[in-house]
């Protein structure tokens, strides 16, 4: 899906139309908007996830991603760490990740 934002919606809009408790949906559709630099609804969809399932360690590094995309870097931290203590990316992995991202724009 990567590069075709717009479909990448759709698909994930028609998931959580069949199933709104699908956590990873949430997720993937919280990447999209971080991918569209819609960082707003991209927390929210983390946020979203998270509430289904508090254990999704890659939707904490993701909103972790997020957050230093808005200059703030103490959530982007408490995230890290959650998603470390979970067993997911480690947090300079995130990190890099986000770097990577950034220069590709």
């Amino acid at each position: 899906m990567k590069g075709e934002p717009e479909r990448a919606l759709s698909d994930v809009h028609h998931a959580l139309a069949l199933n709104s408790d699908f956590a990873e949906a949430w997720a993937l559709r919280g990447v999209v908007w971080f991918d569209k630099q819609n960082y707003s609804p991209a927390i929210a969809d983390f946020d979203q996830a998270l509430k289904l399932n508090p254990r999704l360690a890659d939707a904490y590094c993701d909103r972790g991603i997020t957050w230093l995309a808005q200059i703030k870097p103490d959530e982007a931290e408490a995230d890290f760490a959650r998603c470390g203590a979970l067993g997911g990316k480690p947090a300079r992995e995130a990190k890099q990740k986000r770097r990577s991202s950034s220069t590709m724009r």
